[in-house]
């Protein structure tokens, strides 16, 4: 029997490697031109732990290849999902702004139909509410907040 010119088949691993690697289909032809010493495809094809080299290698790439796909699929998906996350976001602080404006407009108002005693009539009736959204920490740090006894 005629001795193995790479009996731990070592280059063999590391030409399967680098195809994995780079992400070249593994065929038995690209092994064969990758490969320093064994240059014919039958040197692969003949030999069984060479043969099942190979196959676990083939197989690897398309468990990769899977997963590259998903991942990019997935991807993809997280990407269009905080586009459409940021949109709703500036759509609520549009909202809020506009809430503010309007809260404020309502204060003015009626402070300018009644006077002070007008609106510590408001906040009277209102105070659990006023308690209830600073309890929540939800006044923005620029609101001017009256304190009311």
């Amino acid at each position: 029997m005629r001795k193995l010119q790479d009996p731990h088949n070592a280059e063999l691993r590391a030409v399967l490697d680098g195809l994995l690697v780079d992400n070249i289909d593994i065929t038995i032809r690209e092994v064969a031109r990758r490969h320093p010493e064994l240059k014919n495809a039958s040197a692969f094809t003949r030999n069984p732990v060479r043969m099942g080299l190979i196959d676990e290698a083939i197989r690897r790439q398309c468990e990769v290849r899977t997963v590259a796909a998903g991942l990019h699929i997935q991807d993809a998906t997280t990407i269009e999902d905080a586009r459409k996350q940021d949109a709703q976001i500036k759509e609520l602080q549009r909202q809020v702004k506009h809430l503010v404006a309007a809260h404020a407009g309502l204060i003015r108002s009626v402070q300018l139909a009644g006077g002070m005693s007008a609106l510590e009539r408001f906040w009277q009736e209102y105070k659990s509410i006023g308690d209830t959204v600073r309890a929540l920490d939800a006044v923005s740090d620029g609101a001017v907040v009256l304190t009311l006894p």
